[in-house]
C-alpha cells in the first residue's frame, strides 16, 4: 500500500464511538470533571463532545486511535506555545490530566485510544455564519498572519507524519481522485488546474517555512455574535505540519472564497490582511495563487471520491460550492489572479514604461476624435437613462454624427451603455474597410477567442508587450513577422476596433475582456495598461480620468468646511432619473433619501414646463403674468377654507422666517414655542428656533422646546391612548407658564411629522389641544410643512390635516418645485392684511414664472399620477417590510412613519434603548455600497431617515429591505 493511500485510509476510517458511559468515566477519572451534558461534534478522525461540566464550564473531550498519539502530543505542545507566547489569539487551552503525558491519556478499557481535554471556544463555524464583511474577512486575514507569526519559529523534536492534504502530495491525491469524478465539466477544471499549477509547487521547498494550522478553513474558524463579528476561535490542529509558511493562508482563501459572489476579491482582502501582519515574500505571493486552485481542486476531486466509494469523510466539505471554485478558477487567468493578490499586497505588477519615450506608428491614419461615453456625457441627455437600448442608441447616433472624423472610445472610460463597466482598450469608430498598421515590430501569436490579431512585440532587451484587435479583418497568420507600420488589415463590417495593450500573454485565455467591473479595474489595467499611446502623438487623445479628486478639491478650497457631505467617500452624481441617481462611474443608486425631488428625478413633464417657460418669459412678480395667479388658485386649492393667501419666497427657511415676522409683528410678543430637536431652517430667526443649530451657540430666552411626543422613548408611549394629549400637556403647560411670567408667546411653530427630531409621528390627539390653547392664549400657529406636505404623509395632502387642526400660518419649500427653487407662506386675508401695515413685502424670485409653472405642473402631475396614494399603501408596505427584518435583527428598535416619511431606530440594546449612532452611520455606507441611498438622522444619529420620491414603487420598497437586509446579516 502506497504512503498516499494510507493517508487517505486515515481520513477516510471514520472517528471512534465511544458511549456517553465511557465518556464520563474518562472525564471523571482522568480530568476530575462531572459532565452535566454531552453534546457530539463533527469531526474527520476523532470522536469530538462537547462537555459540559455540572459548574457550567464548557470544555471538548476528543478521542482518537493510540497510532495518532505522537500527533496528538505535537497538538498539545504547539496549543501550549501559542497560550504562552500570543495568549492574545483565540485557540483552545490544553486541559491537564491528573496523571497523563502532555494532557493525553489511554482510555480505560480501550488501549488503542486515547483521549485529551481542551477548553472549549463560543462562536459560530465561519462557514455557517451567513454572508462576510469586509471588516471579518480583514481580521480573519490578520488572525491567520497573527498565528502564523506565532507558530512559524517554533520547532517540535516529534513532528508528525505527512497528512493527506499536503501540497507536495497533490500530484498524487488529483491522479487518484480524478477518474472518481463525474462531471466532465469539473473533471477538465481540475485536469486544468492539475496540469497549469500542480508543475509549479516544485518551488515549494524555497519558501519560508515553519510550523503551520494547515486546516485553515471556514469549519475551523469561529465567529462571534452581532453585526460588529469578529474571529473567535480557531480550532482543530490535528493537521498542524512543518511546511510551507504560505500554506496556512492558500488553504485559507481556497476555503473562505468558496461559495461568494467575488471571489478573487475575497482572496484579496485575506492576503492584504496577512500580508500587513505577517509580510509575505514576493514568491510567496506569486505561487500563493497557483497553490489556492490546486487546493480546490483536491478538495473537489477528493469529495467525489469520498462520494463514489460511499466513504465516511467529513460531509461538511462536500459542498457544491467546492465545485463552483474549481470551475471559476479553471477560467480565470493564472495571470489576473497572481496580480490580484500581488496589487493586495501593494506589490507592482508590470508595466509598458517603454512606449511613453519612444516613436510610434499609429494604428489608424485619419483624424481622431475622442468621444465622452461615460455617465456624464451630453450624448446621454436626450436618453432614459434606465434604458439600456436609449443609451445604446444615443451612443451609436453621436458615434455617427463625428464622421468623417474617427471617434474614439476612451481608455479607463466608465462605459454608460455597460453600467459603468470599464473599458479595457480603446475603441476607433470608423468606416468598414480603413486600414490598421502594426504600432511596431511584432510576431503574430495565437488569438484567443474573440481576438482577430494578436501580436507580440519586443523592440529592446528585458521589455515585451502584446497589442491585440478586435474588430479586424487581417490576412496575418499565426508565427507571422511584422514590420512597424505595415498594413496588418482593415476594419471589419461593424465599424468598430478595438485595440487593446497587454503586459502578460492572453494567447491561452479564454477572452480577453472588453469592459470590466469597476471594482476589479485596478488589477485588469496593469495586465491590460493604456494603449493611447499606440494612437500616435499627433492625436489629442488622452485615457479617461475621474473628476471625484478636483471637484473635492475645489470645495475644499471654495467652500466652507462646515458644509457637509453624504459619506466618508463621497460621490460624484453627474444624472438622476425617477428614483435614481448615477454617478460619474455609471453606477446607479436607489434614492431613498431625496424628499425634494417629490415626483422623482427629472420628471418629463417639469423639465418641459420649466424649459417652455423659461423660454416664454422669466421675470419679477412685480409684473403681472397669468401663471402666478393661476399656481396661487391652484395652491390654495388644497389647503382648507380660509387659508388664501400666498406669499411666494425662494426657500422653507424664508417662509418659516416670514411667518416669525409676522407672528411676531402682529402679536406684539417675542416668544416662540417649539418641539425640542426640530430643524426650521438657516436664517438668523429660524436657526434660532432651530435646536440642532442654536445648541451650538446657545438657545435664546426666547425660545422655549418642548419634548419630543416620542412615544418609542419618550414618557408616554405607543401603549398609552392618551400620549398625545399628555405630551399636548408639556406644551400648554407652557403657554402658561409663559403667560404666568408676563411674556405669553407669540407662535407654536411645529412639523407635521418631526423629521430632524427622528422621524417622529404625531401622536393621535396632540396638535388639537396645543390649536385650542394657542387661540386661547391668542398666540399664531405655525404648520412647518417644507418637508412633509404635498400629499407625502400619504393620509393627508398636509401633515398638519392628519391632526385635523387648522393654523394660522402653512409654509411649504422643498418638494414644491421638485428642485426648482420655490416656496411660499400661506395665511388668511385678516392676518395678512394686519401685516400690510409694515409695507410692501416683495421677493425678487419669489414666484417667478418659471417657479410657478413648475409648481403647477407639479400639482397637476401629484393629482393625475395619483402619488398621494402611492404614497400612502407603498409607505406602509415599505415599513410592514421593514418591521419584519427586526425579527431578524436585534439592531432595529423601531419601525415608524407616515406614508412616505420612515424612519428605522437602531439600538444597541432593546431593553435600555442606548441608541446605535456609529451603527447606523456604517450601515448608511455599507447601503451605499449596495447602490442604496440613505442617511442617519435624529439628536443621536441613529434613525434611518426614509423619504423617496413619491414615484417609490414596491419593487423599489422590496430593493432596498433587501439591502438592509444583507447589510445586517453581513455586519461590519
Amino acid at each position: 500500500m502506497s504512503m498516499t493511500d494510507e493517508r487517505y485510509l486515515r481520513i477516510t476510517a471514520g472517528v471512534p464511538r465511544l458511549g456517553d458511559d465511557r465518556l464520563r468515566e474518562i472525564l471523571r477519572v482522568h480530568f476530575g470533571l462531572t459532565a452535566g451534558g454531552l453534546r457530539p461534534l463533527a469531526g474527520e478522525t476523532d470522536q469530538n463532545v462537547r462537555v459540559t461540566d455540572t459548574s457550567g464550564a464548557e470544555y471538548v473531550l476528543k478521542v482518537c486511535p493510540a497510532g495518532d498519539l505522537g500527533a496528538v502530543r505535537f497538538q498539545n505542545a504547539l496549543l501550549r506555545q501559542l497560550a504562552d507566547h500570543a495568549p492574545e489569539l483565540p485557540v483552545p487551552r490544553v486541559v491537564d490530566a491528573l496523571a497523563g503525558q502532555d494532557g493525553v491519556v489511554a482510555v480505560p478499557g480501550a488501549p488503542d485510544l486515547v483521549a485529551r481535554l481542551l477548553t472549549w471556544l463560543p462562536g459560530t463555524p465561519l462557514a455557517e455564519a451567513g454572508a462576510r464583511s469586509a471588516e471579518l474577512l480583514t481580521d480573519i486575514g490578520e488572525t491567520a498572519g497573527k498565528l502564523a507569526a506565532a507558530t512559524v519559529c517554533w520547532r517540535h523534536p516529534e513532528p508528525p507524519a505527512p497528512h493527506y492534504w499536503e501540497f507536495p502530495h497533490a500530484a498524487t491525491v488529483l491522479a487518484e481522485a480524478l477518474p472518481a469524478v463525474v462531471d466532465p465539466e469539473l473533471r477538465a477544471a481540475i485536469a486544468l488546474i492539475e496540469a497549469e499549477f500542480v508543475p509549479l509547487l516544485v518551488r515549494l521547498p524555497e519558501l519560508p517555512r515553519g510550523v503551520v494550522h494547515h486546516d485553515l478553513n471556514a469549519f475551523n474558524l469561529l465567529v462571534g455574535a452581532g453585526p460588529r463579528r469578529r474571529v473567535a476561535g480557531v480550532i482543530d490542529f490535528g493537521d498542524a505540519q512543518y511546511t510551507a509558511r504560505i500554506a496556512d493562508l492558500a488553504i485559507l482563501c481556497a476555503s473562505v472564497m468558496r461559495g461568494q459572489s467575488a471571489p478573487l476579491r475575497v482572496a484579496a482582502t485575506l492576503v492584504g490582511a496577512y500580508h500587513r501582519v505577517c509580510p509575505l515574500t514576493e514568491s510567496e505571493v506569486d505561487l500563493l495563487y497557483p497553490m489556492l486552485a490546486v487546493r480546490a481542486a483536491t478538495v473537489a476531486a477528493t469529495a467525489a471520491r469520498l462520494d463514489a466509494a460511499g466513504e465516511h469523510g467529513d460531509p461538511r466539505h462536500r459542498s457544491p460550492a467546492a465545485a463552483e471554485l474549481v470551475r471559476l478558477l479553471a477560467t480565470t487567468p493564472a495571470e489576473l489572479g497572481a496580480a490580484t493578490l500581488r496589487h493586495a499586497c501593494g506589490l507592482p505588477v508590470q508595466a509598458v514604461d517603454w512606449l511613453a519615450t519612444h516613436q510610434i506608428e499609429p494604428v489608424l491614419d485619419g483624424q481622431l476624435k475622442p468621444i465622452d461615453l461615460s455617465a456624464s456625457s451630453a450624448v446621454f441627455d436626450d436618453a432614459d437613462p434606465r434604458d439600456p437600448v436609449a443609451l445604446r442608441a444615443a451612443a451609436a447616433s453621436a458615434i455617427h454624427a463625428t464622421r468623417p472624423a474617427v471617434a474614439v472610445g476612451r481608455y479607463g472610460e466608465p462605459r454608460f451603455t455597460g453600467g459603468g463597466t470599464v473599458s479595457t482598450g480603446v475603441e476607433l469608430f470608423a468606416d468598414p474597410g480603413v486600414q490598421v498598421s502594426a504600432p511596431l515590430a511584432g510576431t503574430a501569436e495565437r488569438c484567443p477567442p474573440g481576438v482577430d490579431l494578436l501580436l507580440r512585440h519586443e523592440p529592446a532587451e528585458g521589455v515585451r508587450f502584446w497589442t491585440v484587435y478586435t474588430g479586424l479583418s487581417t490576412s496575418v497568420s499565426l508565427g507571422d513577422e511584422v514590420t512597424a507600420g505595415q498594413r496588418v488589415g482593415a476594419l471589419g463590417q461593424y465599424s468598430q476596433l478595438l485595440v487593446r495593450l497587454a503586459t502578460v500573454p492572453v494567447s491561452g485565455w479564454r477572452e480577453v475582456p472588453a469592459e470590466v467591473p469597476h471594482a476589479d479595474a485596478p488589477v485588469w489595467q496593469a495586465l491590460l495598461p493604456d494603449p493611447t499611446p499606440l494612437l500616435g502623438a499627433r492625436h489629442a487623445v488622452t485615457a479617461w480620468q475621474p473628476s471625484t479628486g478636483r471637484t473635492l478639491e475645489g470645495r475644499r478650497k471654495h467652500l466652507p468646511h462646515t458644509h457637509p457631505t453624504y459619506f466618508s467617500a463621497p460621490i460624484t452624481m453627474v444624472r438622476a432619473k425617477d428614483c435614481r441617481f448615477y454617478d460619474e462611474n455609471g453606477r446607479g443608486y436607489l434614492d431613498a433619501l431625496n424628499n425634494v425631488t417629490l415626483l422623482g428625478h427629472g420628471h418629463p413633464r417639469l423639465v418641459d414646463a420649466a424649459t417652455r417657460q423659461l423660454r416664454r418669459l422669466n421675470t419679477n412678480s412685480r409684473f403681472v403674468y397669468e401663471v402666478l395667479t393661476e399656481y396661487a388658485e391652484a395652491l390654495t386649492a388644497t389647503l382648507p377654507d380660509g387659508l388664501d393667501v400666498v406669499y411666494f419666497l425662494n426657500s422653507g427657511s424664508e417662509a418659516n422666517d416670514l411667518a416669525l415676522r409676522m407672528a411676531r409683528y402682529l402679536s406684539g410678543r417675542e416668544d416662540v414655542v417649539i418641539i425640542d430637536d426640530a430643524y426650521h431652517g438657516y436664517t438668523t430667526t429660524v436657526a434660532d428656533v432651530s435646536p440642532s443649530r442654536y445648541k451650538h451657540y446657545g438657545k435664546p430666552d426666547t425660545t422655549h422646546p418642548t419634548p419630543v411626543p416620542d412615544r418609542y422613548r419618550g414618557e408616554y408611549g405607543y401603549d398609552d391612548p392618551e400620549a398625545g394629549a399628555k405630551y399636548a400637556r408639556h406644551v400648554t403647560g407652557t403657554f402658561d407658564r409663559l403667560v404666568g411670567e408676563g411674556r405669553p408667546p407669540a407662535a407654536f411653530l411645529y412639523e407635521g411629522l418631526l423629521a430632524g427630531g427622528g422621524q417622529i409621528v404625531l401622536p393621535p390627539g396632540y396638535l388639537a389641544p396645543i390649536h385650542a390653547e394657542a387661540r386661547r392664549h391668542r398666540a399664531f400657529t405655525i404648520a412647518d410643512e417644507v418637508q412633509v406636505g404635498f400629499g407625502r404623509l400619504g393620509e393627508a395632502f398636509w401633515g398638519f390635516q392628519t391632526q385635523g387642526v387648522l393654523p394660522d400660518f402653512v409654509t411649504m419649500g422643498k418638494a414644491m418645485g421638485n428642485g426648482f427653487p420655490v416656496a411660499a407662506l400661506v395665511t388668511t386675508r385678516e392676518i395678512s392684511e394686519a401685516f400690510d401695515r409694515t409695507g410692501r413685502f416683495f421677493s425678487t424670485y419669489g414666484g417667478n414664472p418659471v417657479a410657478c409653472a413648475v409648481g403647477m405642473e407639479l400639482l397637476r402631475v401629484l393629482d393625475e399620477e395619483r402619488l398621494q396614494d402611492n404614497a400612502l399603501t407603498v409607505g406602509q408596505y415599505l415599513r410592514d417590510r421593514l418591521a419584519a427584518l427586526a425579527g431578524r435583527h436585534e439592531l432595529i428598535g423601531d419601525v415608524r412613519g407616515q406614508g412616505f416619511y420612515s424612519g428605522v431606530e437602531f439600538v444597541l440594546d432593546r431593553a435600555t434603548k442606548e441608541p446605535a449612532a456609529a451603527e447606523t452611520l456604517i450601515i448608511c455606507e455599507r447601503l451605499k455600497e449596495e447602490g442604496v441611498l440613505v442617511y442617519p438622522t435624529g439628536p443621536a444619529w441613529n434613525i434611518l431617515k426614509l423619504k423617496p420620491p413619491l414615484t417609490f414603487t414596491s419593487a423599489h420598497a422590496d430593493e432596498l429591505v433587501s439591502a438592509l437586509d444583507r447589510v445586517l446579516e453581513a455586519g461590519w
